[in-house]
């Protein structure tokens, strides 16, 4: 129970007695008790203090208003005034500058020393202080269990509801709200997300950020709690161990499920096999599925710290791109979109390629092979095109083509490091010309015997003729592959 003014003065050991004041006045909170005599003890109050003086240094009128001013303007809660000593009365002017300023003046008889009322305070205080540990031990028990019960997080957010009084939720940072106690509550969960990423406001509910791997991926929400308000930092770790836990059995099963993705797109089993490996995950073969497949510049394989948003899709992890298989109905454009703002937030140049729409294990790498080779034509969201062999032939893991690519370009890129030189260019602009050296010089302004000049030196380089289609086609895949691995 908090200690109250009122309640150091119905203490009959300490024989005080109320000399002005309002009575309203004495519910207020006592925090410490200060003795002093110096003229202003402003620097060393905190606020909600008890001053003890006799009065020492307040020998005039002047001096002793003073005092009772600056006492009240260090927001002191109370002012004894031990009499007997200094001054046989409470100065006058003393109790007309704390009626002024609502301050309560308390009367203490000579023969209750300073130190009975500092230490009745104290004793209390410390008292109350433990009696909150011992509470808030409990209420941290109570979370913990609610959290082990095997009920998950609307238990746990339950149990806070109940500690602090006040409705509790637990929203992501896409705005899905993971938990709420009571269930009835109506949340703006838009202005929450606001409010929490661009500073708080009174009139949303107090949003504290939670963090896994220190990423955010969450927000604990309450309305203003009318107790136990410091059981919030323990239940917000709670909550970022319970998400941090979900997001360990999301990597377990998107790993599982890029395993069996990734044997069915190289063909290392069969139909009826991956049917069935795949059945866990809500993939089924007689619907229709996409596929969306995306990367970004980021460690994505070692930090993919939450769930895109995207319901009712399975995702799963194949090398360094992130894999979307979704289920009839949904909108490959939407999804998409999410899928671009989730990787945007934990890496850049993010690329997603859209699949088509089909049936059956079969049309899955299909539609895998039509979003890899989409996600390779740049950053930012690419539809489907007509599917091509070098597509398929890039796509695929079991041919070595990287390899191949690397020690075709090789001597080229050597060159172009020694000598600052554009040959790898002028070949990317020659291909692409379909053969135009006058198309070249002009996307690269130079001359074009400039780029017959480069031309021959890529021949002798690579040990190729660019007059022959046979070797134009390998140095255009060897182009394609490059650009996949960059």
């Amino acid at each position: 129970m908090t200690l109250r003014l009122a309640d150091v003065l119905a203490d009959a050991e300490l024989s005080l007695r109320l000399a002005d004041g309002d009575p309203a006045a004495l519910n207020q909170p006592v925090r410490w008790c200060a003795v002093t005599e110096l003229a202003d003890p402003r620097p060393f109050l905190t606020g909600g203090e008890l001053i003890l003086t006799t009065g020492l240094s307040q020998l005039d009128e002047a001096a002793q208003r003073q005092f009772v001013s600056r006492v009240a303007d260090g927001r002191a809660v109370g002012l004894g005034f031990g009499i007997g000593l200094t001054h046989e009365r409470i100065p006058p002017a003393t109790l007309a500058e704390a009626r002024e300023h609502r301050l309560p003046v308390l009367e203490i008889p000579y023969s209750t020393p300073f130190i009975a009322v500092d230490r009745f305070v104290a004793d209390r205080v410390l008292e109350e202080q433990y009696g909150r540990f011992a509470d808030l031990l409990d209420e941290h028990d109570t979370l913990a269990r609610a959290l082990l019960s095997g009920r998950g997080l609307g238990a746990l957010i339950g149990s806070l509801h109940q500690i602090l009084g006040a409705p509790a939720m637990v929203v992501d940072v896409y705005g899905r709200v993971l938990a709420t106690a009571p269930a009835s509550a109506a949340w703006p969960v838009e202005q929450i997300l606001f409010a929490a990423r661009n500073g708080h406001s009174g009139d949303t509910p107090l949003a504290i950020p939670v963090s896994v791997e220190d990423t955010v991926v969450a927000y604990l929400c309450c309305r203003r709690p009318r107790r136990s308000a410091d059981v919030l930092p323990y239940a917000v770790s709670l909550v970022g161990l319970e998400l941090a836990r979900r997001q360990a059995e999301l990597a377990g099963k998107r790993r599982l499920a890029g395993q069996v993705l990734e044997d069915l797109v190289r063909g290392t089993i069969g139909g009826a096999e991956a049917e069935r490996r795949l059945a866990p995950f809500g993939i089924r073969p007689d619907d229709e599925h996409a596929l969306l497949v995306a990367t970004a510049e980021s460690a994505l394989r070692k930090r993919l710290v939450a769930s895109p948003p995207m319901s009712g899709a399975t995702t799963a992890v194949l090398e360094d791109c992130l894999i979307a298989v979704l289920e009839p109905g949904q909108s490959t454009r939407e999804a998409a979109l999410l899928l671009q703002d989730y990787l945007n937030r934990h890496g850049s140049a993010v690329r997603v390629g859209i699949g088509g729409w089909y049936a059956g294990m079969t049309g899955l790498r299909w539609s895998y092979y039509e979003a890899h080779e989409a996600m390779n034509r740049g950053p930012g969201i690419n539809e489907r095109a007509q599917m091509s062999l070098s597509g398929l032939l890039v796509a695929s893991e079991d041919v070595p083509l990287r390899d191949l690519a690397h020690e075709v370009l090789r001597p080229l890129r050597d060159f172009d490091a020694a000598h600052s030189g554009a040959l790898v260019a002028t070949l990317r602009a020659y291909l692409d010309a379909d053969g135009s050296v006058a198309a070249v010089a002009t996307r690269l302004i130079v001359h074009r015997n400039t780029v017959r000049y480069r031309l021959e030196q890529i021949e002798r380089l690579t040990g190729r003729s660019l007059g022959r289609t046979a070797d134009r086609v390998q140095l255009w895949l060897a182009l394609s592959a490059s650009d996949l691995l960059r």
